[in-house]
């Protein structure tokens, strides 16, 4: 009976261990204006990558190429209807911020206020003075590349809980919709 209740707790230890274990996700992502591309990578703790490939635009949207021969296109019409409900600023707590921008002068003041605008959404999503680094740099010519890197940290609880909020609103609204055609198809006959 001791060796159950021994096994029992060591699984049970192991499930909250890997529940509340910090998961850290690192995302680079590079941008030039002349290509028109925006390139990213995302690793979890620094071992694992996770999805990598760029972003580039066509005449109605968004194509992310996450491989050589695939691509996920992302219409422009439907990007606000497809939004997913679910609230993210729970889930993860910014680390670090890393961005440096390469610009020539038509695009400095611009860049400079895009600057403050993600130090300042990084600082209200708790991230740390310390852990921020801005750089830009004034080149000469048309010139417009970004890189950031971003630093998030997460555990596998928070996750879930907003899986499973969002598979709630899910069947509330086909309850909803069922209960709605059967009230039409009553009314009907």
């Amino acid at each position: 009976m001791g060796r159950f209740f021994f096994v029992a707790l060591i699984i049970s230890g192991g499930i909250v261990f890997l529940l509340f274990f910090p998961i850290y996700v690192k995302t680079e992502a590079h941008y030039d204006v002349h290509r028109r591309k925006l390139a990213f990578v995302m690793h979890i703790n620094k071992f694992f990558r996770v999805l990598g490939g760029y972003i580039a635009t066509y005449k109605g949207g968004f194509a992310l190429h996450v491989s050589e021969k695939k691509a996920i296109l992302l219409p422009y019409k439907e990007m606000n209807s497809k939004r997913k409900k679910i609230s993210i600023i729970r889930t993860f707590r910014l680390k670090a911020l890393s961005i440096t921008t390469e610009c020539g002068a038509q695009y400095f003041l611009q860049m400079a206020a895009l600057q403050e605008f993600f130090e300042g959404v990084f600082l209200i999503f708790g991230g740390k003075k310390e852990k921020l680094e801005r750089n830009l740099w004034l080149t000469d010519g048309d010139v417009l590349r970004i890189s950031m890197s971003v630093v998030i940290r997460l555990n596998l609880y928070m996750v879930m809980r907003n899986i499973l909020k969002f598979l709630k609103e899910k069947v509330r609204c086909y309850v909803r919709q069922k209960s709605k055609n059967r009230s039409d198809d009553r009314i009907i006959a």
